[in-house]
């Protein structure tokens, strides 16, 4: 299951109307593993992984099988053992981002921007640049100049956006094995517990220090890429109380499900980074489960 959810963005070319669900599918392809981890013993996780190898060697090339093994396998073993010792989703997830943020960055600074540059300077992109600009009704120096800002703006977040896309595959394949745990009812695990996240004070610290360094001259690159990577996990945190509020509001699934995606939309995801932000003062969960203990009695 790992290695055809790996595989699946690759007909995403054959099915140009299918591209975008079966990309978000591919980014699941570590949930399997991890499910067979809390499942069975460290053997059968480690056979899991070379079976999930092995099909896309055969069925794609060696080099896309090292690619999952990077970018999902890796990352997805360690997550496994603390998933098994710790009994908690949360920390198996944390686990799990550190080791595929490390490998993130380190191939960052192997690699440099040239990637991200190419990537940038692409038909495919320069093609969006351009309709961008048509619709925004620019004069042709003006959408240059604007497009050239633009791609140095995304160069010099490079690392967080690194450091973003793994919060996001990991965030992903966490609100997938909770599901699971949930619905295995697992005694084990805590119930509803990502929608108990809240992050250690030191992110508060982390997140006013990159504030801070933008202020002193020659660290003004670090200290955006330091408030990208916070306000996301701030993020995280704003969406983990927007549905433990949306779990007493609505009982459909669907319903909730349809306020988080629009949540996301626009302005709002702004939003949500700082309800995490301040939820590290109000704790509005507790706020909400204690105006609920009144009106049941």
């Amino acid at each position: 299951m790992a290695g055809l959810l790996f595989l699946l963005p690759r007909l995403a070319s054959s099915a140009p109307f299918l591209a975008l669900p079966l990309s978000i599918a591919g980014l699941f392809s570590a949930a399997p593993l991890l499910a067979v981890r809390i499942s069975g013993r460290r053997l059968h996780a480690f056979l899991a992984l070379a079976v999930a190898l092995l099909l896309i060697s055969v069925i794609d090339s060696s080099d896309s099988a090292i690619g999952f093994l990077i970018l999902f396998g890796l990352w997805a073993l360690l997550a496994g053992e603390v998933l098994t010792r710790r009994k908690s989703v949360i920390a198996a997830s944390v686990a799990g981002l550190v080791i595929l943020s490390a490998e993130a960055l380190l191939a960052g600074f192997a690699e440099g921007t040239a990637p991200i540059e190419a990537t940038l300077r692409s038909p495919q992109v320069q093609a969006s640049f351009d309709q961008w600009a048509a619709q925004a009704e620019l004069e042709p120096a003006e959408a240059k100049a604007a497009i050239e800002r633009v791609r140095a703006g995304i160069v010099a977040l490079y690392p967080a956006l690194s450091v973003i896309s793994a919060i996001t595959i990991v965030a992903l394949n966490a609100v997938a094995l909770g599901r699971l745990v949930q619905r295995s009812q697992a005694p084990d695990f805590p119930r509803g517990e990502l929608l108990a996240l809240r992050w250690p004070l030191g992110l508060v610290v982390a997140f006013v220090a990159s504030g801070a360094l933008l202020l002193v001259p020659g660290t003004q690159q670090t200290g955006w890429n330091g408030l990208v990577v916070t306000l996301f996990l701030f993020l995280l945190q704003g969406l983990s109380v927007l549905t433990f509020a949306l779990t007493r509001l609505f009982s459909s699934e669907l319903m909730r499900a349809m306020f988080v995606v629009t949540s996301l939309l626009g302005p709002w995801a702004i939003l949500l980074s700082l309800l995490g932000l301040f939820d590290q003062w109000f704790d509005f969960r507790r706020r909400l489960a204690g105006a609920e203990t009144p009106a049941a009695s």
